[in-house]
């Protein structure tokens, strides 16, 4: 009896530290994106998505494929750059190999003359892909400033 319930207690264990790291890598890929979208690394910020991911964002049409990586990396030239920009995870649940992700984000961008804060809030399905996690699903609005 002793040998079963220390066997289930380990499972447990291992279980919950499994995925407290996975909690931890999520945790790690939101702030890469956030560092790439700093950067004005917009194809990397698109490289973070699974292949069939769709976004969600405020007051536009779901978008995929190369409508995603468009929004994202749109072509011609930017006037706006993100200069800060972070995620605040209100819960990360990890189920397998998905996970959601719920939370506020807030940042700033500039056009070197105007700058503009901002804040929402955001939903993010992750999927496990190769080992990786990445963003499935991303849904966000902005929350109005004071």
């Amino acid at each position: 009896m002793r040998i079963t319930l220390t066997i289930l207690m380990l499972a447990l264990f291992t279980s919950l530290n499994a995925q407290d790291a996975d909690v931890e890598l999520i945790k790690s890929q939101a702030n890469q994106f956030s560092t790439y979208l700093m950067n004005g690394e917009r194809d990397k910020v698109v490289a973070m998505y699974t292949k069939d991911a769709k976004i969600f964002p405020s007051d536009r049409d779901i978008l995929e494929g190369e409508e995603l990586a468009n929004y994202w990396n749109p072509p011609g030239e930017r006037s706006w750059k993100t200069t800060k920009h972070r995620f605040m995870a209100v819960e990360i649940k990890i189920m397998g190999d998905e996970a959601y992700d719920y939370g506020y984000y807030e940042g700033t961008s500039t056009n070197g003359e105007q700058t503009s804060d901002w804040k929402g809030k955001y939903v993010v399905i992750w999927r496990k892909e190769d080992g990786v996690w990445k963003i499935y699903l991303d849904i966000w609005n902005r929350i109005k400033n004071d």
